[in-house]
């Protein structure tokens, strides 16, 4: 048995085996856990009660473990991930083995965030609310009924506190100082303005930090943080029976961006050329290996501003009738965002691109929620989204003459040389419309006191529309050279097109002479400068998805349902770089759709102080969307089908008035049951397939287990001391559907364990609290995304996960 799989054999059975124990032990004589109310089905509940896998968390809570970002929260929740390479701002989620691998700020996630129910669609905008956190909820499994954007992988819900009117405001301010010189500042006051009628709340947060990759030569760090947010948010009651909530968020971030790490992949063994490269070198001869680099430290020449700017309002109104309310939910977004990132991670200038985007974008909720007496239950509504995004993406590619020993390394790259020489910049400019409009429902029978069943179903249309687009070719000082779209006549998708010297060629040449047409356009393949638009394309959808569950209740405290359900995530335009205009089979990436099939149980036990949840379930994920790189192009594809089979598991338990445990695993196993996609080790030739049926899914660890214990070490008459130990595994997992194969063997994470820690006084009165944190205690060194880029430009790229921080904080309550 490997090591690996040997620690997934020990962790699955010590966590089954302390499930199975802390579950067991009902005669413990200790208070019961705090329950917790959630508004994952649109109505207010238990999340106990409801039969879907949810993971509440509520503002004590979130203190309590000292959680600051969703990077935290994902921690402490089975089967879910959360990376985050361009710091806490742009988070990116993987849930139940559902991921998102394309950086293309045009696409949108499997996973749906919403703030105060808006539907965020940028990802830039997903780290930009967090803070005067009332509630957040993660749901597991794809949302094809209720929420407004439909989605494959789950949903986040970020609740932010509403003023209220019961005189008893939430006010506090809290204060850190951390590692990298971080301060951090956040606060939030409440008040009523007209008794009964009128209150308010403002809230702001300041976070900043000076980084933690060192730069060599360079006195600021990379890697930092420097955001700002506020909101306001009123609270009014109109009459006896219709309120108003009106929240405005306005946060942003202006930071140096995250470096990557470059790991050179060009082989020199054996040439006779090494000399001080350690035997690898990128196609400038850049070392990394050679260099003596820390894990956090990069030689990287053009880190620039990272900058991200969110604008958010929206507005919920209700009807309350007796036994039925109607809701409407209003939001407006504008967001933009930029990045000079050095993606080439080294002091030569091989690949740097300058992302911006920048989106507006609109909802419209009206849902009808009854609340009848009888057996029968409705939720009904209608639903309207809208996203204007504008993407422009200047690429810098080998601004550096290349490395003539790549030649000898890689014959097959002789021929490009000439055009990398003078390649210059490529300036990549989109513009693409979505529309969603659809109609729901979802109803609830209770046929009895024990036994009920959900049934829901949502018609969407979905249309997107790429109503400019433009690739252009410019000179490495901005002077416009040329267009590939539009332009590009020479039928060829690439940048240009070589004189027949490699072996492939040669051989093709031989057996088709025909082919010798291709080579009559010698050169790059752009026309003439234009900044027209290629035609304009639009895909209309229509889809139909829902749920059907039923559930039963053997007593009050336990609970077992099940469910078959359908989501889907709509289509979306490659937002790469190609150079020819393409017909829409191949510039769109079709809807992709997962059906679900799950069963699971909850169950308090031992008088309330013993929780236990658990599910398994079983995918059928068709057309997944991903970004596939070849050689300098970028290929937004579907894959086939895939399957995942799962099963997860959340315990809580007080064991104490003093203690009290939490524990989660979750197990996966994937494949893709259909995949064939471009061998990157052949750049001669571009019909080479591959197969990679078989294969892992991206980011999808076999096993995921995580521990907290809070303890109070001293209780006294002025207040008590607390620690807090937590600590989450994750298993080996692949960032890239080709796994081992073709080259790819390095685009991967090993198996890690982060461990946690908090130690705080808190008043009795609850008037303060005094902490000191860190995580990252043992300096883990792990890697949370990663892409080959070895085909056209030598070398594997790496974005690392935080090193080790720590701090302290002080909050204050009134």
């Amino acid at each position: 048995m490997s090591v690996s799989k040997l620690t997934r054999h020990l962790l699955l059975n010590t966590t089954l085996s302390s499930l199975a124990l802390l579950t067991a032990s009902q005669a413990i004589a200790a208070p019961a856990l705090e329950e917790v109310l959630v508004t994952a089905q649109k109505r207010s509940e238990s999340a106990q009660d409801i039969p879907i896998a949810v993971t509440g968390v509520t503002a004590d809570m979130l203190d309590k473990l000292g959680f600051e970002n969703a990077n935290d929260v994902s921690a402490q929740v089975p089967n879910m991930q959360v990376s985050g390479p361009y710091g806490d701002v742009q988070p990116i989620f993987s849930i139940r083995g559902v991921s998102m691998s394309d950086y293309s700020s045009n696409q949108a996630s499997p996973i749906g965030v919403y703030v105060d129910e808006a539907y965020l669609g940028p990802v830039y905008s997903h780290g930009a609310n967090f803070f005067d956190i009332e509630r957040l909820e993660v749901l597991r499994g794809p949302q094809g009924t209720l929420y407004g954007k439909n989605t494959t992988g789950g949903a986040i819900n970020i609740i932010t506190r509403t003023p209220t009117f019961d005189g008893e405001t939430s006010s506090y301010v809290k204060g850190g100082i951390g590692s990298y010189k971080a301060t951090s500042l956040e606060a939030g006051t409440e008040a009523v303005l007209i008794d009964g009628v009128l209150a308010a709340r403002i809230s702001g947060s300041l976070k900043r930090d000076e980084g933690y990759v060192e730069v060599v030569g360079q006195d600021a760090n990379a890697a930092q943080t420097d955001f700002q947010g506020a909101r306001l948010s009123l609270n009014w009651i109109i009459s006896e029976r219709l309120d108003a909530v009106l929240k405005i968020t306005k946060s942003g971030n202006d930071s140096l961006s995250t470096p990557p790490r470059n790991e050179a992949r060009t082989d020199l063994r054996g040439t006779g050329l090494e000399g001080d490269s350690n035997g690898f070198i990128d196609y400038t001869g850049y070392s990394r290996g050679s260099r003596n680099l820390d894990f956090h430290e990069t030689e990287s020449n053009a880190i620039g501003a990272l900058i991200t700017n969110t604008d958010l309002a929206v507005l919920t109104m209700n009807y309350n009738a007796d036994n039925f309310t109607i809701t409407s939910v209003s939001s407006y977004m504008d967001a933009d965002y930029y990045q000079m990132a050095d993606t080439d991670g080294s002091p030569n200038g091989l690949l740097e691109i300058q992302w911006s985007s920048d989106s507006v974008s609109f909802s419209q909720d009206i849902r009808f929620t009854s609340n009848f007496d009888g057996m029968f239950n409705i939720i009904a509504g209608v639903y309207y989204g809208s996203e204007d995004l504008y993407m422009q993406n200047i690429y810098d590619i080998f601004d550096q003459i290349p490395d003539v020993r790549v030649g000898v390394a890689k014959p097959d790259n002789i021929p490009i040389f000439p055009y990398l020489i003078d390649f210059g910049m490529i300036d990549q400019r989109l513009e693409t419309k979505k529309t969603s409009a659809a109609i729901y429902t979802q109803m609830r029978f209770d046929f009895s006191s024990d036994f009920g069943m959900d049934v829901g179903l949502r018609y969407t249309r979905d249309e997107s529309r790429l109503s400019y687009l433009n690739i252009s070719r410019l000179s490495n000082s901005g002077l416009p050279l040329g267009s590939y779209v539009p332009g590009n006549t020479t039928g060829v998708d690439n940048a240009w097109i070589t004189l027949p010297l490699t072996v492939f060629d040669l051989q093709n040449l031989l057996s088709n002479p025909t082919a010798l047409l291709n080579y009559v356009n010698t050169g790059y393949t752009h026309g003439a400068y234009t900044l027209d638009s290629a035609p304009a394309l639009s895909a209309p959808e229509q889809e139909f998805t829902g749920k059907i569950g039923l559930d039963y209740r053997f007593n009050d405290d336990f609970m077992v349902y099940g469910s078959v359900s359908r989501g889907y995530r709509a289509g979306s335009y490659n937002g790469g770089v190609y150079y020819q205009p393409r017909p829409l089979e191949t510039a769109y990436a079709s809807p992709e759709f997962i059906d679900a099939y799950e069963v699971g149980f909850k169950a308090d036990m031992a008088d309330g102080s013993v929780r236990l949840n658990a599910a398994a379930f079983l995918y059928d994920y068709t057309n997944q969307q991903f970004i596939n790189v070849v050689g300098i192009s970028n290929f937004l594809e579907n894959a086939g089908g895939s399957q995942i089979i799962g099963a997860e598991a959340e315990l809580w338990a007080r064991i104490t008035e003093r203690l009290t445990l939490q524990a989660a695993v979750g197990v996966l196993e994937t494949e893709y049951t259909e995949l064939t996609l471009a061998n990157t080790e052949t750049i001669a030739n571009q019909d080479d397939r591959v197969d990679l049926s078989g294969n892992e899914l991206i980011s999808a660890p076999k096993l995921n287990v995580s521990f907290s214990a809070d303890y109070d070490l001293l209780i006294t008459d002025y207040g008590y001391l607390s620690v807090n130990a937590n600590a989450n595994f994750q298993d080996d997992q692949w960032f890239s559907a080709y796994n081992d194969q073709y080259g790819y063997e390095n685009i991967r994470q090993d198996a890690y364990w982060l461990y946690n820690g908090r130690l705080s006084w808190y008043a009795n009165d609850g008037s303060y609290s005094i902490s000191v944190w860190g995580k990252n205690l043992l300096d883990e060194e792990y890697d949370s995304y990663a892409i080959n880029l070895q085909a056209g430009f030598g070398f594997d790229q790496y974005l690392a996960g935080q090193p080790r921080t720590y701090g302290a904080e002080i909050q204050f309550k009134f």
